[in-house]
């Protein structure tokens, strides 16, 4: 990128919502897809969904424990507690990193405007200071 590039650059802050156009496409079928798709991840993703799930997983412990059979057991601790309940955590998990993402990205780009306001001024004290030498020199030279 050149400086004139450079000093015409457009700034734009891209967040998470900003891309689901470009990741899922722009029909209104795509749209559909993606409302869906977000709004499963929300509900399914939620620290209420896991709880919900524990609930689940308590309920079904009394069976299990008077079944007294390791196979129950294994069972239970394999598919119920650790598939049933890591599919929440680990969703509420990732949506709490992607929203510090989103933080850390509005920071970024509030310091790189500024570098780049205050580049430009420096571009600018730099053109005059340019003339003044030009000047000078046009004036040493006569």
């Amino acid at each position: 990128m050149g400086v004139a590039e450079a000093e015409t650059h457009v700034h734009r802050l891209v967040l998470s919502p900003h891309v689901f156009a470009k990741v899922f496409g722009a029909r209104s079928v795509d749209r559909f897809n993606t409302l869906i798709a977000v709004k499963s991840t929300s509900v399914l993703s939620s620290m209420w969904f896991f709880w919900f799930c524990v609930l689940l997983d308590l309920a079904e412990l009394p069976a299990v424990i008077s079944s007294g059979s390791v196979i129950a057991w294994v069972t239970y601790v394999s598919q119920t507690v650790i598939q049933l309940l890591a599919l929440p955590l680990l969703g509420a998990g990732q949506r709490i990193i992607a929203a510090s993402q989103d933080a850390r990205a509005e920071a970024d780009h509030e310091t790189l405007l500024a570098i780049h306001t205050l580049s430009t001024q420096q571009l600018q004290i730099l053109r005059g200071q340019n003339e003044i030498l030009d000047l000078l020199k046009d004036k040493v030279g006569s």
